[in-house]
């Protein structure tokens, strides 16, 4: 399961900011995502990727669950991988914006200088098996976009957020994934919080899959 957040930047901060309990509120929402993204008990979600999008700094991030390492359900492992994350493509040198850089085991960076970018960079690319769930309250987009069937147990959905619906770069890359995919709209306004949307989503996927299990016992 993939989940794809848009956010326009992220504060800037430093370890000490962390040390000294003053994360800045959009990264403290960030680590909550990551958190609720890959964190259970006391294993990882092998099979969900978080990607986030940085508008400002046209900066992609993925993060992959079957081999990211040194992430724990504390904040501040969470802020620490991020700003590492963060400061990866500042600091080297000889990057290529062409290819994607590993910041720490499991967490990668590079550039995209579109969001439109963004569909040939999750997991390879888009492919017709997967359905793609966003989530928009500009009434222009969602009356040419299909609400989507309620959430099952099938892995291969990736869903869209952004911290601002009516984000320029967010509409564009919803227009351009409804061109040539399917995309379909479910309405998960009554929950607030992107983390807490996420929360959600893995607890239904849970659910059913143990019930799943459970009737093939």
């Amino acid at each position: 399961m993939d989940f794809l957040i848009f956010l326009e930047s992220v504060t800037k901060y430093t370890k000490c900011d962390i040390d000294e309990g003053k994360t800045p509120l959009n990264v403290y929402t960030l680590c909550a995502i990551i958190r609720e993204s890959f964190c259970i008990s006391y294993t990882i979600r092998k099979n969900n990727n978080l990607y986030l999008y940085l508008e400002t700094d046209h900066l992609f991030i993925k993060i992959e669950g079957k081999s990211v390492r040194y992430l724990g359900s504390d904040e501040r492992s969470q802020a620490l991988l991020l700003l590492r994350a963060l400061m990866k493509i500042e600091n080297d040198e000889n990057y290529n914006d062409r290819e994607w850089i590993r910041s720490t085991p499991g967490i990668f960076v590079k550039k995209l200088p579109s969001s439109e970018l963004i569909m040939k960079n999750i997991n390879g690319n888009f492919n017709d098996k997967r359905i793609f769930f966003a989530e928009s309250s500009n009434e222009n987009f969602k009356q040419n976009v299909k609400f989507g069937e309620n959430i099952d147990e099938n892995s291969s959905h990736c869903y869209i957020f952004s911290f601002s619906q009516e984000s320029i770069p967010f509409l564009k890359f919803l227009q351009k994934v409804n061109e040539e995919c399917s995309l379909k709209n479910i309405d998960l306004s009554k929950i607030r919080g992107i983390e807490n949307k996420i929360l959600y989503i893995n607890f239904l996927y849970d659910q059913r899959n143990y019930r799943k299990t459970d009737s093939e016992l």
